[in-house]
């Protein structure tokens, strides 16, 4: 299996680690013992989930909003623990409170937020038109299938549609390219970025991070959008950069310091990054994962007063996959 290692904030245990302390350095979460691989960390508020490639789903951390398991009595899921699924998962996000899976027939479930049962959420889907993912922020859900995206949750910074509402209880067409099939959607607390398969930026909605013009981005492509929170990142694997737009009040925005080696992978958290650098040594490749941003809860490493700039928190010899959660870091190798 994976080995998968974790830091950050962990007072609802959603580290998986069987204690509730905060840790600034990778602890390993899951030993990677019994041949699953990991696919996928998605994490809530104070709760993760863990999709392997078999389509099986464990969480652990808070169930206070049935967010993992049907016990309402259990209001931690302390270690890993399987998550009852109604068929084999190929895509899960999480919001908050809630978690969202798209099964291996294409319907799509949510749980939490109150509700200790997934229940399907009905979104008009066509089977044949390819894959479908599921992308979530803070209260917002997109489904992304073919040209097309379809959300819901809340709408109080036009992030769905106009007019601005206070929520969006059923899923609605969001945007449709008409043409080019899109890749992805990058989410932040109040606004979306759908980005097409050719890494271009074909549309923008809600309260956009200050400096951000989507009319000044939409002509250029092969970019990867990332976001967190309150900011968007743009990375450009061709000239070795990431720009940053929006809150920088703790060192959210990327600093612009010169990378001697290519950056080889980028995940963000809530308020915090994850980069990933591939060093060579003489025949051989080393890899530096790096975090930035706001760590308040060692999940950019240890904090020795204001520490604005790039933290190296590992160095593997094989390629790690990272991911970023509520105030964690997630390190799969």
């Amino acid at each position: 299996m994976s080995c998968v290692y974790a830091f950050g904030s962990n007072g609802q245990r959603q580290l998986g680690l069987g204690h509730d302390e905060d840790m600034d350095t990778p602890q390993r979460s899951v030993p990677g013992d019994d041949g699953a691989i990991v696919r996928k960390i998605a994490c809530g508020g104070n709760h993760s989930v863990m999709l392997t490639n078999d389509g099986n789903l464990v969480g652990c951390g808070d169930n206070r909003r049935g967010e993992l398991d049907s016990a309402q009595a259990l209001r931690q899921v302390h270690d890993w623990r399987p998550v009852e699924v109604p068929a084999p998962v190929v895509d899960v996000a999480c919001g908050w409170d809630t978690t969202v899976i798209v099964d291996a027939d294409g319907r799509v479930w949510q749980r939490g937020g109150g509700c200790y049962e997934f229940t399907e959420q009905h979104v008009p889907l066509n089977s044949n038109d390819g894959r479908i993912a599921v992308y979530g922020c803070f209260q917002n859900f997109v489904v992304v299938q073919g040209t097309r995206v379809y959300g819901w949750g809340s709408n109080t910074k036009c992030q769905l549609q106009e007019p601005k509402s206070r929520s969006l209880k059923e899923p609605v067409l969001v945007y449709d390219t008409g043409s080019v099939a899109v890749d992805y959607v990058a989410m932040g607390k109040d606004f979306m970025v759908i980005v097409d398969e050719g890494g271009r930026i074909v549309h923008a909605s809600g309260r956009l991070p200050t400096g951000f013009e989507l009319k000044q981005q939409q002509k250029r492509h092969n970019l990867v959008v990332l976001c967190m929170w309150t900011s968007i990142h743009l990375w450009n694997a061709r000239l070795n950069t990431v720009e940053s737009f929006g809150r920088g009040t703790h060192s959210q925005l990327f600093p612009q310091e010169r990378l001697d080696f290519p950056i080889v992978g980028v995940a963000t958290g809530s308020e915090h990054g994850i980069l990933t650098t591939a060093n060579q040594e003489g025949k051989s490749h080393c890899y530096n994962v790096y975090c930035w941003g706001w760590g308040e809860h060692g999940n950019c490493g240890p904090q020795k007063g204001s520490q604005p700039g790039l933290q190296l928190v590992g160095q593997y010899s094989g390629k790690p996959r990272v991911f970023g959660g509520c105030a964690t870091t997630w390190i799969v190798l």
